[in-house]
């Protein structure tokens, strides 16, 4: 469990990738050119970022032609967001 938890929260420790996260933990399935305007990101940089995520099994992707669309896929990490929010409200 330490290793696991060690991993969740040094991915989620940037600030990019928590807003990813938590933005789709809010709206669940999201295509990428979507999550870069409703965050403001930078492209090249917020491709790193779901990379990561991805390498690290917390997001998915689904390709639809030649949209890709990104799903939160690590359960823990949905807690983890509903009690970041929790603690900092």
């Amino acid at each position: 469990m330490a290793e696991e938890a060690t991993i969740l929260l040094t991915e989620l420790a940037n600030s990019e990738r928590l807003m990813i996260v938590t933005l789709l933990h809010e709206q669940g399935e999201m295509y990428v050119n979507d999550i870069v305007s409703t965050l403001g990101a930078n492209r090249a940089s917020l491709s790193r970022h779901l990379a990561r995520l991805r390498q690290h099994s917390m997001v998915t992707t689904r390709r639809k032609h030649n949209r890709i669309y990104y799903t939160l896929s690590h359960p823990k990490v949905g807690e983890l967001i509903k009690t970041l929010s929790g603690v900092m409200t």
